[in-house]
Order: structure tokens, then C-alpha cells, then sequence
């Protein structure tokens, strides 16, 4: 992933460095990755990077839960071959998980079709996103199996915000009881285009989630090579 980037402009490493500089000088503590870290020689470097966080990682398509384990294995994935969980508070219930293999297991579906039984709000993380968006990686590099994991959302009835990347772009979409928020890359960026892949490194970015109550507000911060913004 990092050649990959290099090749189109983008320097993952310092992008990734300022990232994190920015959320900690906004007093954020908790973070949220949700895949592709990237070749595994880098992942020493980057859970370092993540050492005075309260983080949380889930695999993309291009990690694998082997080369993750000798650096980051909480309680709650030592008995598992795949890395998910759930964990909840007042107002949240909080999913988290495994599409690395670029489908969700059925042992995950039968697993989250039991943790959507729930009074809560659902706030769910994963790789990919499972609502169609209206660009050529969605076409060619899909969740395989994205119906069926749509399914058990709309059938348990709970409000559920889903949260992803992938796609390395900013999106909204909202279908049901569904509204999914895909975000931008820390590395390069792929233009919304549904008929070919268009990548640039104009600007890299994150996600902001903020929780008060059961009410749910997201913002993007992006840098143009000038600072970060929010932008929306």
C-alpha cells in the first residue's frame, strides 16, 4: 500500500503522523481505524504511532489478522480467528467488523444478527461499505456479500449508522433504517466516478464522530497540503 500510494503522489507515513498530531490537538482520544494498514513491515510503526490513543483497528482487505496479532491483540480477540466484537454504553452499541476477506464470514452474520437484538442505537464499523456507492471501486471491488449483511440490518429494525473506508472518499448514503457514512484516506483519494478508477492526491483526510446523548454528528477534516479543515 505505501509504494502503491508513493507511486501516486501520496506519503502515507507523514500523512498519517499529521493526522494523528491534529486529532490530538483537538483533545480527541479515542480513535477508530478501519482498515489497510498496509504492508506488514509497516505495522510496527504504525501501532506505534497509535501508542497514546485509546484505539481501536479493524482489518481491511489488505491486512491480515496473522500479521496484526503480534502487535495488537486486546482481550476481546484472543479466543477468535477473525476480528470482531461488539462492546456498548448508555446509548451505543458498538459493532466492529472482520471483512478482510472481502465478504462477512456467516459465522459474523449469525454472530451480528444476535447483537443487533437491541434497544440501542447501533453504530457499526467495517472496511467496506455495505450500501452501494455510486463509484468504479464499488463496482469492481465490492463487499462480496453485501446483501446478506444488509439484510440482517434492515431485519432487526434498529437505527444503525454504519461508518467505513475503502472506497478512499468522502460519502453519504441512507437507505431503510441504514444511513452510511464512508471516509476519506489517509493516503490517496479516489475521485466519485462510476465508470473508471480516478486516484489523486490533491488532499487526505479523516472522519469525526461525535456522541451526545443518542444524537450521532459526523464531520470530515481534510488537508490540502496548508492544514486540516473541516469541511463539512
Amino acid at each position: 500500500m505505501e509504494e502503491w500510494s508513493e507511486k501516486h503522489g501520496s506519503d502515507t507515513d507523514t500523512n498519517l503522523k499529521l493526522i494523528l498530531q491534529d486529532v490530538g490537538a483537538r483533545g480527541i482520544r479515542e480513535v477508530i481505524f478501519t482498515g489497510d494498514i498496509g504492508h506488514s513491515d509497516a505495522y510496527q510503526r504504525f501501532f506505534a504511532l497509535l501508542k497514546d490513543f485509546d484505539f481501536t483497528v479493524i482489518p481491511g482487505n489488505h491486512d491480515q489478522f496473522a500479521d496484526i496479532r503480534p502487535h495488537y491483540l486486546p482481550e476481546y480477540l484472543k479466543t477468535k480467528s477473525e476480528m470482531f466484537h461488539a462492546t456498548e454504553d448508555e446509548h451505543f452499541k458498538y459493532i466492529f467488523l472482520d471483512s478482510s476477506s472481502d465478504s462477512i464470514s456467516e459465522m459474523q452474520l449469525q454472530w451480528l444478527e444476535n447483537e443487533l437484538v437491541t434497544t440501542k442505537h447501533v453504530l457499526l464499523f467495517i472496511h467496506h461499505p455495505v450500501l452501494q456507492v455510486l463509484t468504479a471501486v464499488d463496482f469492481k471491488y465490492p463487499l462480496l456479500n453485501r446483501e446478506a449483511v444488509k439484510n440482517v440490518l434492515v431485519r432487526s429494525g434498529r437505527e444503525i449508522t454504519v461508518f467505513s473506508g475503502h472506497y478512499h472518499t468522502d460519502d453519504f448514503t441512507k437507505e431503510e433504517n441504514i444511513t452510511q457514512y464512508v471516509s476519506p484516506a489517509a493516503s490517496v483519494q479516489m475521485e466519485k466516478n462510476p465508470l473508471e478508477i480516478v486516484i489523486h492526491s490533491r488532499y487526505y483526510g479523516y472522519r469525526i464522530i461525535e456522541l451526545e446523548g443518542r444524537k450521532v454528528s459526523t464531520h470530515v477534516v481534510l488537508n490540502h497540503g496548508k492544514g486540516f479543515d473541516v469541511v463539512d
